[in-house]
């Protein structure tokens, strides 16, 4: 390699590893550097449609009740849309097919049911349907939770433990995967995204540290960026995946599914900040992945706060299927009178009363909304909020808990949110906003450990760029 090669090559080296020091100054210590990572897919977000599969068991006894036996539905017009169903010619479909015919045939092979579950987990999540997760289950069934379940298997049924809010499950299965294979960076960046939703923000961190540790590049960047951005160091982190989505571009090219995730990171921290770049942020979002629910959502409700709700109704209108955005769609539908609202609302009550009879609580925060602002329950939307914020306390958790709160006069109701956010040092315009508006103070951020290593991180962030910057750094 010729001098100005490697110098070349040190200096995107750098770059890379910019956030990743960043990282090791916030928990005191340095990585080792880049190693190489094929294959790696995102933390599964869940934002997943309807309900979780229903077990046999349950399916017969809900089957047997008056509820299921209530006449089937015929639809009015022929031209109306019941189902929309992966083009025979989708590549992922076509690959899942081939898998499941092949594991069909042998189905103690615990690799192919491995990628078969693999496929349908994401499937699941790239059409926001839950019964994907159903048929991984099944194709992994001969090898059930136990001492001597295959670590593979432990992985992949710890995503889907997670997508089913079962975080306790996710966890226990988690930490038997790190214990076995340490160098495992999928399951450090699933165990960093169920300790993160539930605003256990010291074990996220250590989680991402441990995945910057075996793999650097964008994807633990973001993992890394999207604590620090709830935990006092929001302006920090934007700019630091910021410089990592620059310089990482190939990777989010090559895969999608990183790049919109991380993309997405930085739209939602730069709303939160009330950062004119937001809807810039989200547009680069969408042009890694127009179809991703997660994303769709938070454009959403990122558009109906802005007061676009026609703009919504464009996107989401031959997207019902998937419960959240359904809601969406009947939210914008409402804001601007539109004639289908009633119908959207009647079908949304129907499908979270489904989910109530089979036992699934996955939706509690949709369902909150869905009472608040479309039932105008503001003491139901509070049950289901207060319920939710039991189990996952993310930004979004937040914010329907304070709304619902205020609606119903029960202000108190909240304080939980006020104590996260204060101890947290949460920066969200619209959290303090409603916080406020409840009668108590905006929670101040108060000074926190952490201040002087953010300043060292920001002089990291400055330096990256100047050969021979972080030489010295890598040694402490």
């Amino acid at each position: 390699m010729t001098g100005q090669a490697s110098q070349a090559g040190g200096s995107a080296s750098r770059l890379r590893s910019a956030l990743a020091l960043i990282i090791h100054f916030l928990m005191g210590r340095v990585s080792k550097g880049p190693r190489p990572l094929a294959g790696l897919g995102r933390a599964q977000p869940c934002f997943l449609t309807g309900q979780r599969p229903v077990p046999l068991v349950l399916a017969l006894l809900l089957a047997a009740s008056p509820a299921a036996q209530a006449l089937p539905f015929v639809p009015s017009d022929d031209a109306l849309v019941l189902e929309r169903v992966p083009s025979a010619r989708d590549p992922s479909d076509q690959a899942l097919r081939q898998a499941n015919v092949a594991l069909s045939q042998n189905r103690a092979d615990v690799s192919l049911a491995g990628t078969v579950a693999r496929l349908d987990i994401e499937q699941a999540r790239r059409l926001g349907d839950p019964r994907f997760l159903g048929r991984a289950e099944a194709a992994l069934a001969p090898w059930p939770l136990s001492p001597d379940t295959p670590v593979p298997v432990l992985l992949l049924r710890a995503v889907i433990l997670q997508s089913n809010h079962d975080f306790a499950g996710s966890i226990a299965a988690l930490q038997r995967v790190v214990a076995a294979r340490p160098a495992s960076a999928q399951a450090w960046l699933t165990l960093a995204a169920v300790h993160q939703a539930q605003a256990e923000y010291g074990a996220a961190l250590h989680d991402c540290g441990q995945f910057a540790s075996h793999a650097l590049g964008l994807a633990p960047d973001a993992c890394t960026a999207s604590v620090m951005s709830l935990t006092g160091h929001a302006p920090l982190a934007l700019r630091a995946i910021t410089l990592s989505l620059a310089q990482n571009a190939a990777e989010a090219q090559a895969s999608p599914s990183t790049g919109v995730w991380a993309a997405t990171m930085a739209a939602e921290t730069a709303e939160r900040l009330g950062d004119p770049s937001a809807e810039r942020r989200y547009r680069e979002a969408l042009a890694f992945d127009a179809t991703d629910p997660y994303l769709l959502g938070a454009w959403s409700d990122w558009l109906l706060d802005q007061g676009r709700p026609q703009e919504v109704i464009a996107l989401l209108q031959d997207r019902t299927r998937i419960d959240p955005l359904l809601l969406r769609l009947a939210l914008a539908e409402q804001a601007t009178g539109n004639a289908r609202t009633p119908g959207h609302v009647a079908d949304l009550a129907a499908r979270f009363e489904a989910s109530r009879l089979r036992g699934d609580t996955v939706h509690r925060r949709e369902e909150a909304r869905f009472a608040l602002w479309l039932q105008h329950d503001p003491a139901r939307a509070l049950d289901l909020a207060r319920a939710n914020w039991n189990v996952q306390r993310e930004p979004a958790d937040a914010r329907i808990l304070l709304e619902a709160a205020n609606a119903a006069g029960q202000v108190a109701a909240a304080d939980p949110v006020r104590d996260w956010m204060r101890d947290n040092g949460v920066e969200d315009a619209t959290l303090s906003a409603l916080a406020a508006a409840g009668g108590h103070a905006t929670p101040a951020a108060q000074p926190r450990p952490a201040d002087h290593a953010e300043t060292r991180a920001a002089h990291v962030i400055r330096a990256v760029s100047t050969p021979g910057a972080l030489a010295g750094e890598s040694g402490r």
